[in-house]
């Protein structure tokens, strides 16, 4: 009987196959010890000037003091590089030849019709000065997305078609043009010969063989510099400016963390203004860029305008200081909630000078603020100077616990009458965990996925998808689902509010348990208490998508309560397949909502359906109540060698055995070539049980399949 049943709701909703439904949604630790290494060498690189502003290029190691965290370093070395040297006690030694290169990033924000003719006028005199072969620009844009305009290069022509381009206003060229430059990156970092345009025959062994064999070493290495530049997850900055521009800064740190020696970004900008919840990831950026000596120049494209940059702070703590004094409502030692919001007031009024940000960006890792003038070139000249020429000190700190607090650094010189620029600290980080990505953030949660036994204080779900196989391997999408009615949410009755923070973090390892891909993400909220209730009936759904060679794999993920300061830690195996030919299907994956018709759709989106877009559950599970559905989606990948259409079945079984079965009407593949399908099933009268529902795809002779569980319960 049971049979017939299933069989009929099947055939039944075959016309309703091809649309999307949305089930019901589903129902929803000890301290980690601190890491332990060795004492181990800090590089710090100076630029010191005269009252001048003219370089010092004599100082020895008594004339330099280096303070860590309150204590006075003894000074291992120090030495002058300049151009392809370091000059050490009066030796000049060649450098290697990676370590001769200098990069120079020009990140251009978004910016007005005054601030995008001044940012023009500057990195165009700046570029088209006598820069030295060693020294190689680039240029980026920073709006909806982060867009390379130029790969590194000294090619002057090149660069001013690119600076152009990035204060025309024409936003949204933007795209393709960095497009065509990634495939191009792609291209060169894969290609193991000489630099393209090279072909020119050299003979083994002699200066023009070294010189072009140095010269394809440096183009590889930059491009794959630049590609992991671009390696931003989009969703950190998704509707939010502030929130964009810090994590494509911190992207663009990230990818040169690994080349040796010094590298600056001149970052154009009219200002930036960080609220409080992003205060970490700010921090994270100059961290990261003092860990990987990247020096912010941060040049305000405003012009001179000093005193209306600090006015609207100056009035917003004045108000507040007035605001204090005239209460009197406090007594017997209480705090008035006039004071508790003047308080607030004072701290946000803080954050109203956008300035500062760009100021301590630029302090904070050795570089200087170029703003309140119109005409930036002086200062810009003086950029140039700090790229070509710098000092470098080496010292062992005597780290014995790494416990990730930040440790302030201070450089005095003592001559009398001169500017140092230095690093103001670091993070300490231990060695095991320390990398581009890493950030205090990332320690906790490095530190969870190190404990034993695995903290289990926070609830969640995590896997992951396979999307498509080809030759080279597996692309599949990572998805964490955490039930937000575990999550401590913390009310503030002075203002009405709740906050939240729920951070994440997943390592995709090896058979050898080797890191071979890292992802994380961070999702601070604050909201009305009036939709307290509604932010905690939701779901917090992270999905990125990846690619493997084959291979087993295991994926682990750890969740950061931290408003609780409580942690979660799952793990689970992946295979990843080469499949170079037949028709190939996605693994299934329950649907948990649709939205449809949205707006500039990627193309490369995995989760699309007709466009829209899939967001998935890992739940397993369906409530048999009115209006309640079982969709799954999956994807078809039919072989275009292949005449034959390929076709789908469904089956479904209970405790192995076989229950119903239909053929699936597969329409034409998208412009992709590839078939996203979601099967809707009303479940609402559905016995309770546990299904497995089994897809098979055939096309010609090749056989593709997937298996998933679904358990349907009744309230």
């Amino acid at each position: 009987m049971r049979r017939t049943w299933i069989i009929s709701v099947i055939v039944a909703s075959l016309a309703l196959a091809q649309q999307p439904q949305t089930p019901s949604a589903p129902q929803s630790t000890p301290q980690p010890p601190t890491f332990k290494a060795t004492a181990e060498e800090i590089v710090l690189d100076i630029i010191v000037r005269d009252k001048k502003g003219k370089p010092i290029k004599d100082l020895t190691a008594a004339d330099v003091k280096v303070n860590d965290d309150g204590v006075d370093q003894k000074i291992k070395s120090i030495r002058l590089v300049e151009g392809a040297e370091a000059i050490e006690q009066g030796t000049r030694v060649p450098l290697d030849t990676m370590r001769q290169v200098r990069l120079v990033t020009l990140a251009f924000q978004m910016l007005g019709d005054s601030g995008r003719r001044i940012a023009r006028d500057a990195a165009l005199n700046l570029v088209k000065g006598d820069q030295g072969p060693n020294v190689l620009y680039s240029v980026v844009s920073i709006g909806v997305q982060l867009n390379v305009l130029q790969s590194f290069t000294n090619n002057k022509d090149a660069l001013k078609k690119a600076i152009e381009l990035a204060t025309s206003g024409k936003y949204t060229t933007f795209a393709a043009e960095n497009e065509r430059i990634k495939g191009e990156l792609k291209e060169i970092a894969g290609r193991a010969g000489s630099p393209k345009g090279s072909e020119t025959p050299v003979t083994p062994g002699t200066p023009a063989a070294g010189a072009a064999a140095g010269a394809a070493a440096i183009e590889k290495r930059t491009a794959e510099i630049m590609l992991e530049m671009l390696s931003f997850d989009s969703s950190f900055g998704m509707n939010e400016g502030t929130r964009m521009s810090i994590f494509s800064l911190l992207s663009l740190v990230r990818g040169q963390y690994s080349m040796p020696g010094r590298k600056s970004i001149l970052y154009f900008s009219e200002g930036m203004y960080i609220p409080p919840h992003l205060d970490e990831p700010f921090n994270t950026i100059m961290s990261t860029a003092n860990r990987g000596n990247v020096s912010f120049y941060s040049v305000d494209a405003r012009g001179v305008m000093t005193y209306s940059q600090n006015q609207s702070s100056m009035d917003a703590l004045r108000d507040a200081t007035n605001e204090i004094k005239n209460d009197t409502t406090a007594t017997d030692g209480k705090v008035s909630k006039a004071q508790i919001m003047a308080a607030d007031a004072a701290e946000t009024s803080m954050r109203n000078n956008t300035q500062l940000p760009l100021r301590t960006l630029a302090e904070s890792t050795g570089g200087f603020l170029i703003g309140d003038a119109n005409d930036l070139r002086p200062a810009l000249r003086q950029v140039s100077e700090d790229v070509s020429s710098y000092y470098e000190i080496t010292y062992s700190p005597g780290i014995e616990n790494y416990d990730g607090k930040f440790r302030k650094t201070h450089v005095d010189v003592s001559r009398k009458d001169t500017v140092v620029h230095a690093r103001n600290g670091y993070f300490a980080l231990p060695v095991s965990v320390r990398g581009p990505a890493v950030s205090p953030m990332e320690f906790s949660l490095l530190k969870a996925l190190d404990t034993t036994p695995a903290p289990a204080a926070v609830d969640f779900r995590s896997g992951a998808l396979r999307i498509n196989s080809d030759a080279s391997g597996t692309n599949g999408l990572v998805v964490v689902e955490v039930p937000m009615s575990g999550i401590q949410f913390t009310e503030d009755i002075s203002d009405k509010t709740f906050r939240s923070r729920v951070t994440l973090m997943v390592l995709i390892k090896d058979e050898k348990g080797e890191v071979v891909k890292k992802l994380t993400n961070d999702l601070p909220r604050k909201g009305p208490l009036a939709l307290l209730s509604q932010a905690k009936a939701g779901n917090f759904i992270y999905t990125q998508p990846f690619s493997l060679p084959p291979g087993r794999y295991t994926v682990e993920a750890a969740v950061m309560d931290n408003e609780a300061n409580k942690s979660g830690v799952k793990r689970t195996p992946f295979v990843a397949e080469a499949k170079p030919s037949g028709v190939g299907i996605s693994s299934l994956c329950l649907v948990r909502n649709f939205q449809g018709n949205v707006k500039d759709l990627d193309p490369k989106e995995p989760l699309q359906f007709q466009g829209g877009k899939i967001t998935p559950t890992l739940g397993g599970q369906i409530f048999a109540v009115p209006g309640a559905q079982l969709s799954t989606f999956f994807i078809v990948r039919p072989d275009p060698a292949v005449k034959e259409k390929p076709t789908a079945s469904i089956e479904f079984l209970v405790e192995g055995s076989p229950i119903a079965n239909a053929d699936l009407p597969l329409p034409a593949p998208n412009a992709q070539g590839l078939i996203p399908y979601v099967m809707s099933v009303p479940a609402e009268k559905m016995p309770a049980a546990t299904y497995e529902i089994h897809i098979t795809v055939k096309q010609g002779a090749a056989k593709a399949e997937d298996r998933m569980k679904v358990t349907v319960a009744s309230r």
